[in-house]
Order: C-alpha cells, then structure tokens, then sequence
C-alpha cells in the first residue's frame, strides 16, 4: 500500500501502522461516499422532468437539457427558434405561433437568453422585433436578453455566455430558456473531436447548473441530412431531442430527426412560410409523409373550400371570412385560424387594397 511505513524501520510500532492502515481505510471510505452520491436505485428520488416546449403533446424540451435545431444555410431555423422564443417570454402563452407546437408560459418572468453568433445586428434586430410583435409585446421585457457577440473573439465567447448566465440567474431568480444560435461558432474546427466534446459538454452543465432547456442551432453539411463534423455528431449523441427543418419552395417544415422522450410518428411536420404584411414566418398546415399526391389533394380541397366561401365575385374582411370558414367547416376558431394561414400560404386567397379578402382562384 502507497506509504505504508517500511516494516524492517525497528522504529516503527504496531501502532504506527495500524494509524497508517485506519488512514487509508477512511480514504477508501471517502471514495465511496463521493461515488455514491452518482448511483441510481430503485430508491432514488428523481423529480420528473418539467417539459418546456411540446409539440402535439409530445415532450421536446425539459429543463436540464439540449435540445439541437439542425438545417441547411436560410433552410428557417432561426424563424422557428424566434417562434419557441416569442413563447418563451409571453406569460400567458398567447402568441401567434404554430399549430401543435407549444412553450410553456414564463409566468414568473424568468430570464430568456438568445445568443446570436451569425447575424449582422441590422438583421438581428429584425428578428427581434418579429418575436415581439408574434407574441403581442409592444417593448422588449427586461428579461428578453438577446445578444450579439459576432464582433467578439471566439476565446470569449464561453466566458461572456458563463457571465450571462450567472447574472441572469441571479437577476430574474431563474432561466426559462437559452437559445444559442450557432454553436459552431463557438470552436475553430468542428471536426476537432476534443473542442467539440467540450463545448456540447459546456453548455450540457449550463442547462444542468441552471435547470434549464437549452436549444443549440447547427448547420448540415452542404447537400446532405449529416450535422456538420464532430460537433454534429456529438451534438446527436448528447441532446434530447433534435429537430431538423428542410424547405421545398418558399416553404419550410420541421422533421423530427433523433427524440428520446417522444416517438417521432407523433410528431406531425408542420410547415411555415415567410408573410410579407406580418413580418415572420407564419404556419400552414402539416406536410404529408411521402405523399405528394395527398399534398395535390389537400390543395384541391382547400381551393373547393374557398369556391364554397368566396365564390362568385365575394370578397369578405377578415373576421367575416373567419365566421363563414368556421360555418363552412364546423371548425374551432383556432382550427380556422390555421386553416385561414394554409390558404394564405398557398396563395389561394389574397387581400386587395379595400383589406377585404378574395378567392385567387374564381
């Protein structure tokens, strides 16, 4: 045994040794204190997990947790960050969102952090504005705390993340969400296998130290579905859930890619699209799997419905529309909301400059 006296010292009593022997004996004890803190039984007391954004009730996010965003250059994964965002800091979870896809309420106003690593600030302000005006606040709540830190050195940005956080958390009692768009940004090579592995580990103890979701954005290697290097690959291994979002056209879509707490047939692939007159990305229906002909389908159904709604010359204002869709229908006002956004996106119906609304397709 390490530091055992020598026995053949003369000097050395039983006494001594049995000291020696009791030291050890109590380190070795130490030791197992400590790793048992780690262990897992039948017995240990685990709070469940508190799930942050679901999409069609199924858990996408918990507190404690990465949750990884991944798609191609412009493919509108920074617009459906800004819609997880703008439920985010709205209290009271009314926002004008995406079917499906919800945030629970920051009914305490705990901090909500966005890091912007890519954008330019003209453009960055541009998106915040766009949060802001999807979730109904006229002026940016104290606890919106959006950042810019483009101009920074890429060795600064975890300390200033660290310093963020930690005054947030001691500021605002608590994080309700980190968004932190790009990550790569954060290493010089995300082929390197060690900067990788530290980063995806940094922010995973950030969202354990402060008992929050933390949403990660990545890009895809040009042309394929693979998130780019081994920051991508440790990003699928250590996150809970990862959502990729693909376009066709001017439309994107999320597809449910890796899910460890919901399975992905329960998550439906909701599209959205760009609206000129709002300003952000609005929702518009769900896209068939493999089943372009349902799509051709669903659209035909969707124009006999404004045939039946606006047929013969009839244009209507917004909320008459709404009435007579949901007439038409039987459908919940939120249920015709939506559908009223998948005409829109199709360019089914449009609206003149009298604001009152008209079938595209007479």
């Amino acid at each position: 045994m390490k530091n055992v006296p020598n026995l053949n010292n003369t000097n050395i009593t039983f006494k001594d040794i049995q000291a020696e022997i009791s030291k050890h004996l109590l380190l070795l004890d130490n030791m197992a204190d400590t790793c048992e803190a780690y262990r897992i039984t039948d017995d240990t007391q685990i709070a469940e997990p508190v799930p942050v954004i679901t999409i069609n009730n199924e858990i996408i996010s918990t507190e404690g947790n990465l949750t990884t965003i991944s798609g191609a250059s412009k493919s509108g994964k920074s617009a459906f960050t800004s819609i997880l965002m703008a439920g985010a800091i709205s209290t009271d979870g009314v926002i004008d969102g995406l079917e499906y896809v919800s945030v629970l309420p920051n009914l305490h106003k705990k901090a909500v952090i966005h890091i912007d690593t890519e954008q330019a600030k003209h453009k960055h302000k541009n998106n915040l504005l766009s949060v802001l005006r999807r979730a109904n606040i006229e002026r940016c709540p104290d606890y919106f705390l959006s950042y810019n830190i483009r101009q920074l050195e890429v060795a600064q940005y975890t300390q200033v993340t660290t310093d963020i956080c930690e005054r947030a958390w001691q500021k605002y009692k608590g994080i309700h969400l980190i968004v932190i768009d790009g990550i790569a940004d954060f290493i010089s090579d995300v082929n390197d296998a060690e900067q990788s592995t530290a980063i995806v580990k940094y922010f995973e103890e950030l969202a354990i130290k402060y008992q929050t979701p933390i949403i990660v954005i990545v890009h895809t290697n040009p042309g394929t579905d693979k998130e780019r290097g081994h920051l991508g690959s440790q990003c699928q291994r250590k996150c809970e859930s990862l959502l990729m979002v693909k376009t066709e056209g001017n439309m994107s879509f999320i597809e449910p890619k890796l899910l460890r707490m919901a399975g992905k047939a329960n998550i439906p692939n909701i599209q959205f699209m760009y609206d000129k007159d709002r300003g952000y990305h609005i929702g518009c229906g769900v896209r068939a799997a493999n089943a372009d002909d349902k799509i051709v389908q669903r659209i035909t159904r969707l124009r006999d419905l404004c045939g039946d709604v606006l047929g013969g010359q009839k244009s209507l204002r917004y909320q008459k529309l709404i009435e007579e869709i949901m007439i038409q229908t039987g459908k919940s006002m939120n249920a015709v909301k939506s559908l009223f956004k998948e005409l829109k996106a199709h360019k089914l119906i449009v609206k003149g400059e009298d604001n009152y609304w008209r079938s595209e397709h007479k």
